[in-house]
């Protein structure tokens, strides 16, 4: 039995839907064009890309501007052409680019043109980032001086070297060319307000104008209070010991970021065990936050007023910090010099 024929009878049916064609859902790419056209765009440089879509009937929903460098823009606009500026800061701005644009049609969703041919945008980068040293050291005291280094690599374009304090601009200072390619800035005596972050960056002369470096590795820079007067006791308390026993004077201070050392002082000069008789009979040792200075045997020739000093080692110089207040000293009775 012959089975019937349906051709025929799908060929006189209306068609309710058009089918779609390839160019009904492909959108063609538009063209790009960067201004101005250079070989390589320094930083600062201003470049514009313009996008244009091809003419059609379809309506302009937007624009699509990426980067192989990893940024996107999207600009809904309703123009056949835009243009996306740019300022250059840096690599990130450089690389291949390309553009798209989308339109909507009745009855379809947002359509995606091509992407565009890809344009090349070379960027300069900035000049290497300086090296920043501070003399004698990042640790110092009210009154000290500082000396911040700035170095440059090596290089012939002209230059100009600025510091900075956080992110102000430090103007203030006596700034001092240097021989070893960078530019020294002298603090003739620093205060706590120098207490904080330093950088410096350099601009090199480039087509014309200043372009700057990266900055520089920060330095945290520490200004100190002046070393307080250490405090000087007494065992015994009273200061009153007879001939023949034992006195300990102790000279105390907290301790800080700085190596000491300390002296003692009767009646205004330096107490060492030459000066007192038998070494034997002057002990000086450093105990706890002080230095102890102990007569195991003391003579009347010892009494007097007694006092110390602290020394702090601040950039390889000994900084006295006030003498202590003075603490008198009774030997009662006799007894013979010491021995």
């Amino acid at each position: 039995m012959a089975q019937p024929s349906f051709i025929p009878l799908l060929a006189s049916l209306p068609i309710l839907f058009p089918l779609a064609t390839p160019s009904d859902l492909t959108l063609p790419a538009p063209n790009i064009s960067v201004k101005p056209p250079k070989p390589r765009f320094l930083i600062g440089d201003s470049v514009s890309i313009a996008c244009a879509a091809p003419a059609s009937s379809d309506r302009i929903q937007g624009f699509r501007f990426t980067s192989t460098s990893g940024w996107a823009t999207d600009v809904r606009t309703s123009k056949r052409t835009f243009v996306h500026t740019i300022i250059i800061d840096g690599p990130r701005d450089g690389g291949f680019h390309s553009c798209s644009y989308s339109v909507l049609r009745r009855g379809r969703d947002k359509l995606y043109s091509l992407a565009s041919q890809a344009v090349l945008i070379n960027v300069q980068d900035r000049p290497t980032q300086p090296n920043l040293t501070v003399m004698p050291s990042s640790i110092t005291v009210e009154g000290q001086p500082l000396v911040f280094f700035c170095t440059a690599p090596p290089g012939p374009a002209e230059r100009r070297f600025r510091f900075f304090q956080e992110e102000l601009e430090v103007t203030d200072w006596i700034q001092e060319d240097s021989r070893a390619g960078g530019v020294r800035l002298r603090v003739e005596r620093s205060d706590q307000n120098q207490t904080g972050n330093f950088s410096c960056r350099y601009e090199e002369m480039t087509e014309g104008r200043w372009i700057a470096s990266y900055p520089s590795d920060a330095i945290q820079v520490v200004v100190k209070d002046p070393c307080p007067a250490p405090l000087l006791s007494v065992e015994p308390p009273s200061g009153v010991v007879a001939a023949g026993h034992r006195l300990r004077l102790t000279c105390a201070a907290p301790r800080r970021d700085f190596r000491r050392r300390f002296r003692f002082f009767r009646d205004g000069a330096e107490v060492t065990p030459g000066d007192v008789g038998d070494a034997d009979d002057v002990i000086g040792d450093v105990a706890g936050d002080g230095s102890e200075l102990l007569f195991p045997r003391i003579s009347p020739e010892l009494a007097g007023n007694f006092s110390c000093l602290l020394e702090e080692e601040v950039g390889g110089a000994w900084l006295e910090a006030p003498p202590s207040q003075g603490v008198a000293v009774v030997v009662s009775g006799k007894w013979g010099i010491l021995g």
